[in-house]
């Protein structure tokens, strides 16, 4: 399975990083001093969980580059997600999976506009975590979990392949018949899973 993390911070770089460990193709999109780093040092999530060292770690800017994937996990900000929308569409083929994994209630709504309903499924983060230093994220807590599923709620094959992905990579990965609900419930509690830096 091709993934591609766009957004390499306190929720991406768990994910990206633990998902990588256990053997995935991933591919993390990143910029600036961050990236730099991830290139040559590889991709390294401490804290509570212990230690994840990815190295080396595909990290790149090139979004195009990448080809098409099987899921995109798109962490990047509220205000972005029109913009970084607009820029992962060379990547989202026939039967990508683009999994948003904001703190807002309509991320996938806003996304769909823009890459279609069948690419875009309902997601929510339950990790935390920040950038302290290039190429370095800090995980904060021990919980790391991801809730995931089609808006329609009918159940999906790529569904269930990520939430078996999730499982081979250590955490666990629910797949909601109503994605919407979680989304809501993690909007309303901010505690449950507090907004990280990219």
């Amino acid at each position: 399975m091709r993934i591609a993390v766009i957004g390499v911070g306190g929720i991406g770089g768990p994910y990206g990083a633990s998902l990588a460990k256990a053997g995935a193709d991933v591919t993390f999109v990143a910029r600036g001093a961050h990236l730099a780093a991830m290139r040559e040092n590889g991709l390294k999530v401490e804290g509570d969980r212990g230690e994840t060292l990815v190295r080396p770690a595909q990290a790149t800017d090139d979004i195009a580059g990448i080809g098409p994937v099987d899921y995109v996990l798109f962490c990047v900000k509220l205000w972005d997600v029109e913009s970084a929308g607009e820029q992962i569409r060379p990547i989202v083929g026939p039967g990508t999976a683009v999994v948003p994994l904001q703190n807002g209630v309509d991320s996938a709504e806003r996304l769909v506009p823009i890459l279609g309903h069948g690419a875009v499924m309902g997601g929510t983060a339950f990790v935390t975590g920040s950038i302290v230093a290039p190429g370095v994220v800090r995980q904060t807590g021990t919980y790391q979990q991801m809730t995931f599923g089609e808006l329609d709620g009918r159940a999906s094959p790529r569904g269930e392949r990520l939430r078996d992905l999730c499982a081979a990579a250590g955490f666990e990965g629910i797949l909601s018949p109503d994605v919407r609900v979680p989304i809501w419930e993690n909007s309303s509690c901010w505690c449950r899973s507090p907004t990280s830096t990219r």
